[in-house]
Formats: C-alpha cells, structure tokens, sequence
C-alpha cells in the first residue's frame, strides 16, 4: 500500500510538472498538512454539533470550508497563502474556543502543533513565517490572559474531558507527523528520481523504432571488454536484409518497418538471453555471440536465416518474406572495430554469392 501510495503521488507530480526536488517535497508536504487540517476540522464540527454548541459548531464550519479552499491554493501553488491562512485559521478557532468553553481542555497545544508548522515546511520566506510566529506567540498571551481573567461562556461537562483527550491525540500525531513526514518525502522523490534516471538511461540506449541496443550502448559494452569487465568469448555477425531498398520502395517505409519490428523480436526470441543484438544502422544489426566458437556460431546462425526465410510477415496488411545474409568471425575485444569490419566484408562476400547466406 505504501509503494502504491507513493507511486501515485509520484505520478501526480509529474502530471502538474514542478519545477524541482524543493517544490515537489513543499507540494507533497503542504497537501498532507491540508489534509491533516481539515480531518481535524471535521472532527471539531461534528463534536461540537453533537453536544449542541451552536457557536462553536458555525465557526469550525467556517475553519472547515476554509481549511478545503486550501487544497486549491496548494495545487495553484500559492504555498504563502495557504500556510498565512492555515495559521489565521488556528489562532482564531483557537481564541474563540478558549473564549467560549475555556482553556482547560488543553486547546493550546493548537498553537503548538500551527509553531511548528512554521518550522518545518518553507512555504515562505522567513520573514513572513516570523511574523506568523509573533502572532502565535501574541496568541498564547492571550490565552493565558483568557484563562486567568475570563470565564466561559458555556460549560460543556463531562464533553470537556473527551475533547481534551482529543486535542492531545491532535498535538501528539500532529507533531509526530512533521517531524518524520519530511524525510519520508525526500526518500520517496528521491527513489522516483533514481528509477527516472535509471529509465532515461535505458532509453538512451536503445533504438526508438525496434527496442534493440544501439551503437551508444555498444561503446560503453565494448570498453567493458577490453576492460576486463566481462567475459572475454565472443563472436560477432553482421547482418543485412537481403533486397530492404527495394521493399522499402515497393511497399513504403511503413511496411519497411514492420519488417524491421518483426526480424528484431525474431533474433530477440531465437538467441539466448546471453547473446546481445544491436541495431547497427538502417537495415544492419549487430549479433554478438557470447562463448561460441566461430563453427557453433555459423550453424546457429544459419539456422536462424533459414528459419526467417520461411517466416511470413503480416505487417500493415501485406505478407511477405525475408532473407538475411550474415557475416561472422571471432571478435578480438582489443581490436572490436577491425572485428567488425571483417564481419561487415563477410556480409558483403555473400551479398556477391547470392545473398540469403552466412559467410565466416
């Protein structure tokens, strides 16, 4: 549930395209304080809805209606707003409360968990979160002044006790909420910004039309061979479909790249997982064959052309048939491109032959 809940929020994100790490934790952070905040509303309207306090219910409507708008200002990213009117919202709820029931049910703590806020999440400068904090501070004097000097307009009884116990359970979960929420949203966008890096990676390794390595990838594989990185046997083929100009202008590029789909899920499902095809360029691909001999890799690669010359391909409503020629010689991992080069002179010796071979 948490990856679930975390991979959405992610994804929202990207939909309303922040501008950066800061802003998406200040998004994320100022709609779970919203969130919080009106939950807490909620609670207070009905409480006091149920024990019949009509004043108070119509002012934590107020607060609660209020504290919706602030969903609006957090996705119009108006973060100073919402966090001044969250905190008015507090201070005065809180003064009317004391005024009206008292402040023995431990209301203050309103204000503590609203202080905190202005710590925790930068929605704005520090000049207007300090001013903020003087009226909470301002607030709490008053409190004190209330409680010593003013007596309730209600008693409400026994429901004093079970809203002290709630404001308690606000301040405690509020507080723990702020002081842990933070880094779990630092871990959560950094996590998703690791799998999009990894992602962009991977896309700028392999070739749009046919989901086959390029020859950027091929580079970095190369320099791990001759690195030492990777194991050292391999054989490497050159492959050209046989006539693809000529198809190209018969059927169009469309169908020419149907073919082109087709033959690369073919060599992706008839070679081992082991083996690495490259699109090399155009109608070119690149095989590599990892610990085989160059005799074992002609025959598997023969097998393979005969098999694709019998396929027949259904691609934007034509059929058609393919051949290969292919050219395969044992790769030097300390001289990759004369290796290459040979499997390329390879090709074009059975393109003279007749095309439709494998030449090693």
């Amino acid at each position: 549930m948490k990856e679930k809940l975390a991979a959405y929020a992610y994804l929202y994100l990207q939909r309303i395209k922040l501008a950066d790490d800061n802003e998406k934790y200040l998004f994320l952070i100022s709609f779970i304080a919203s969130t919080y905040a009106i939950s807490m509303q909620l609670f207070l309207l009905f409480f006091h809805l149920i024990i019949g306090d009509t004043i108070l219910f119509f002012i934590y409507l107020c607060g609660f209606l209020i504290d919706l708008s602030l969903f609006w200002l957090v996705c119009k990213r108006r973060y100073p707003l919402f966090g001044i009117l969250l905190s008015f919202v507090v201070i005065v709820e809180t003064l009317l409360s004391s005024v009206c029931i008292g402040t023995d049910n431990f209301i203050i703590v309103y204000l503590f968990v609203a202080l905190l806020m202005q710590i925790i999440i930068p929605y704005a400068s520090i000049r207007i979160r300090a001013l903020v904090v003087a009226a909470l501070w301002g607030s709490m004097m008053a409190l004190v002044y209330i409680s010593n000097y003013m007596v309730p307009i209600k008693d409400i009884g026994e429901a004093n006790t079970i809203l002290a116990f709630f404001n308690i359970h606000l301040a405690f979960f509020g507080t723990v909420i702020q002081l842990t929420i933070g880094n779990a949203i630092w871990d959560m966008i950094m996590k998703f910004n690791l799998e999009k890096l990894e992602e962009s990676e991977s896309e700028a390794n392999t070739d749009p039309l046919t989901g086959l390595l390029n020859r950027r990838y091929a580079d970095t594989f190369f320099n791990k061979l001759r690195t030492g990185q990777l194991e050292q046997i391999w054989c490497v083929a050159m492959v050209d479909i046989d006539d693809f100009k000529r198809l190209n202008d018969t059927y169009g590029h469309r169908v020419g790249d149907g073919v082109l789909q087709f033959i690369s899920d073919f060599f992706m499902s008839n070679l081992r997982s082991s083996d690495l095809v490259f699109r090399w360029g155009g109608e070119e691909f690149l095989i590599l064959l990892k610990d085989a001999s160059v005799a074992l890799a002609f025959r598997v690669l023969d097998k393979l052309r005969g098999k694709l010359e019998s396929e027949m391909i259904q691609t934007h409503d034509r059929t058609i048939t393919v051949t290969v020629t292919i050219g395969v010689c044992p790769l030097d991992i300390q001289n990759v491109d004369k290796s290459i080069e040979s499997s390329d002179r390879l090709m074009y010796e059975g393109k003279g032959l007749g095309k439709n071979m494998v030449v090693m």
